[in-house]
């Protein structure tokens, strides 16, 4: 048995995630984990109040991950922001793709918390500000939803295996660099 002082926080969250990542949500108890690690499972609770917490925990790394990624693309993608928004775009789906059963985690589900956190704040922030140059300040919340709702609910269909005709990268290039074209129109933010 290991002892108590040896698992910390950070362990359970990558075990737990692992598990999600391998089996599934439905795989994940405090019990199971402890069967991981060789532990009683009470011992676990002086870490995490309840599976609830701990998912909490997974949710808030692989958001922080996310956040990263993006923040990643959106530097590496040169000044220009329609560049900058299919880079987001691209780098969001593959994550997402690379990632499925956490990704339904984080956002198949009603929010993990009523007020978002830090961390949850900070995975739009690229789209925000590539979305502002383009778009202007009062539009970037709207058109950021806009990119989301796009790149979700393509990722959501490719991850449902609905996806089936054609090449589903080819699809979503497209999709993206027709929503950018359609982002720099001069028209767009004139009317109404």
């Amino acid at each position: 048995m290991v002892y108590t002082k040896k698992i910390d926080q950070e362990t359970l969250v990558a075990i737990a995630r692992d598990l999600l990542e391998r089996e599934g949500m439905e795989a994940i108890s405090m019990r199971r984990l402890a069967q991981e690690l060789d532990v009683q499972a009470s011992s676990l609770y002086y870490h995490f109040d309840d599976k609830s917490a701990l998912m909490r925990a997974v949710a808030e790394q692989g958001l922080r991950e996310l956040a990263h990624v993006l923040q990643r693309a959106r530097d590496e993608a040169g000044s220009d922001p329609r560049q900058q928004i299919l880079s987001l775009g691209l780098a969001y789906r593959t994550w997402a793709l690379s990632h499925p059963r956490l990704y339904r985690v984080l956002f198949a589900g009603s929010p993990l918390d009523e007020h978002p956190s830090a961390v949850e704040r900070a995975v739009p922030e690229p789209m925000l500000a590539a979305a502002a140059q383009l778009v202007g300040e009062e539009h970037a919340v709207a058109a950021t939803q806009a990119a989301w709702a796009l790149v979700h609910g393509f990722v959501m269909l490719e991850l449902a295996g609905q996806m089936r005709r054609g090449v589903p990268a080819e699809g979503f290039v497209l999709g993206m660099k027709a929503f950018v074209l359609g982002m720099s129109s001069s028209n767009l933010t004139h009317s109404q």
